[in-house]
């Protein structure tokens, strides 16, 4: 028959980290304005900027102006 099971270290590790993680971080002023910012005005005003400025740059045929192959070359929608 199998013994009793050993505990895993690293398990217990992060079992006691989380059950201690209110000691070592609090919703002070500090945090809360460095949450607001990273988790809220960056991500909004990316988006922001981003639904601004689609299809204003020309993205789609910057580099490359003709097909790779000559050969075997099917046009899609977009190149007719």
């Amino acid at each position: 028959m199998a013994g009793t099971l050993h505990p895993d270290r690293e398990f217990q590790r992060y079992n006691t980290a989380r059950e201690k993680a209110g000691h070592y971080f609090r919703f002070k002023p500090r945090s809360v304005i460095f949450n607001i910012i990273f988790a809220g005005l960056i991500p909004v005003g990316l988006t922001i900027v981003a639904y601004k400025t689609e299809g204003q740059l020309p993205l789609t045929r910057r580099f490359r102006h003709q097909p790779v192959f000559e050969t075997d070359y099917v046009p899609r929608d977009k190149d007719l």
